[in-house]
């Protein structure tokens, strides 16, 4: 399927190692012509609660936020080596996600916990860290609760990092088992499993915390002020991975309109159409994805990006124009009639593309329906966990698939039946008008 020789992973990686040097570059860029103290900014990053929605590019700065982000790459993508973690369309899509969020909500002191809790259940059960490092990667959504333990001003507690970091293991241990089970309500018509099992898990933890008056302030921290920095970087990384992707695929688009008509559903793009198609597939949807905000009037920001970002991983792992577009629209159109604001409509319409694969398997009207169901349960579900986990569309994307997909197989079912009945009908007559002419035809005779 691809141009490559021999190992193709290794070379994938080396291609990685670039994108990093890159990243690390654009580090050192911000620093050198921007006028904010790096390290002070990084701390705050560091130190500060970081509920949804609290963007890092406004806490920190530019240069801070992608010291922040460069960190949170290396430190995956090092523990993906030494592991040797299969590079999968679901691991490119935990990678670029986890990334994304490095602009908002996720550091790379509050992801930690969740790994030291990922090892010791992997201890626990003999199996291989690497199986679930996936999975670990993802629980990172619920990131926010170990800054808002530690550095929650509401709470002064000598013991509250102590208390933070055995939360985060906790919630490592046990998110594993909990994933398998909360997978089987969607059926997998939620690409962000994890967001649904973080939602279930933040409720239950922040119960628990609201129980011992534990204040969670909601946040609504948003940068306007590097809209045109983002697009030229962003630009520059889904025209490499296009280019990239080109050259992989010997050059050419070959097949990549075979790939457009994959439902999504439980789809690994690189297992079934290699690393040249889906890096291709990755560049073009970043650039699809990056124009909604912007043909909605928005500015991009920490939040954008990783919504943005997000889609681009999961282009490796069941995401296509095809399957996206009526989500977008139908989050588009969901707000007339209503007072969401653009922030909020390009936000949700991003991250509720995790419901791509219903429209690519039902159809385009029950994709619209999906979207325009999702922006209104995503604005009221948040209450529930308290705004601590970053992933809160993936959490509403579970409850609208959960909720959808009993009416979609009813509704198919009855027009099944409606069909079978009416073509049982048409032989019927069939039948009979030949039996009248074979008659007409006996007395001819």
């Amino acid at each position: 399927m691809d141009n490559f020789k021999g190992d193709r992973s290794k070379k994938i990686w080396i291609l990685t190692e670039i994108l990093a040097l890159v990243m690390f570059s654009l580090f050192v860029y911000f620093v050198f012509t921007g006028q904010e103290n790096v390290m002070e900014g990084f701390i705050k990053i560091l130190t500060s609660p970081t509920v949804l929605i609290t963007d890092f590019l406004v806490v920190g700065g530019m240069g801070a936020t992608f010291l922040n982000a460069f960190l949170i790459f290396i430190f995956n993508y090092t523990l993906m080596r030494l592991l040797g973690t299969p590079l999968n369309g679901i691991a490119i899509a935990s990678f670029f996600t986890v990334f994304g969020f490095s602009f908002f909500g996720k550091n790379i002191l509050n992801i930690l916990p969740f790994y030291v809790g990922g090892i010791l259940y992997s201890k626990y059960e003999h199996i291989e860290f690497k199986d679930i490092l996936v999975t670990i990667s993802f629980t990172s959504a619920l990131a926010p609760f170990i800054s808002e333990v530690a550095f929650n001003i509401h709470v002064l507690s000598e013991y509250a990092y102590i208390n933070a970091i055995v939360l985060g293991i906790l919630i490592g241990f046990i998110v594993t088992p909990l994933a398998k089970k909360m997978a089987g309500f969607h059926e997998g018509f939620n690409l962000y499993n994890l967001g649904f099992t973080g939602g279930i898990l933040g409720a239950v933890i922040a119960s628990v915390l609201k129980l011992y008056q534990f204040v969670v302030v909601p946040q609504r921290i948003i940068s306007i002020e590097y809209d045109l920095k983002l697009k030229i970087i962003s630009s520059l990384v889904f025209l490499s991975l296009i280019v990239v992707g080109f050259y992989i695929n010997n050059k050419s688009f070959s097949g990549y309109k075979t790939l457009l008509k994959d439902n999504g559903l439980k789809s690994d793009f690189v297992m079934k159409y290699g690393y040249g198609l889906t890096f291709i597939n990755m560049g073009i949807m970043g650039f699809v994805a990056m124009m909604y905000p912007i043909l909605l009037g928005q500015t991009l920001n920490g939040p954008l990006l990783a919504g943005i970002l997000t889609i681009v991983g999961f282009s490796a792992y069941g995401k296509t124009i095809l399957n996206i577009v009526p989500i977008l629209l139908g989050v588009y159109l969901g707000q007339f009639g209503s007072k969401t604001d653009g922030f909020t409509i390009a936000l949700s319409g991003l991250f509720g593309t995790s419901l791509a694969p219903i429209a690519g398997v039902y159809g385009v009207f029950w994709g619209v329906a999906a979207g325009m169901l999702h922006i209104a349960v995503v604005q009221s579900i948040g209450v529930i966990h308290g705004g601590l986990n970053l992933y809160n569309n993936g959490f509403s994307a579970g409850i609208v698939a959960g909720f959808l997909l009993p009416i979609i197989t009813t509704a198919k079912e009855s027009a099944g039946k409606r069909r079978a009945k009416y073509l049982q009908r048409q032989k019927t007559l069939h039948d009979l008008i030949r039996k009248t002419e074979e008659q007409l035809y006996d007395k001819d005779e």
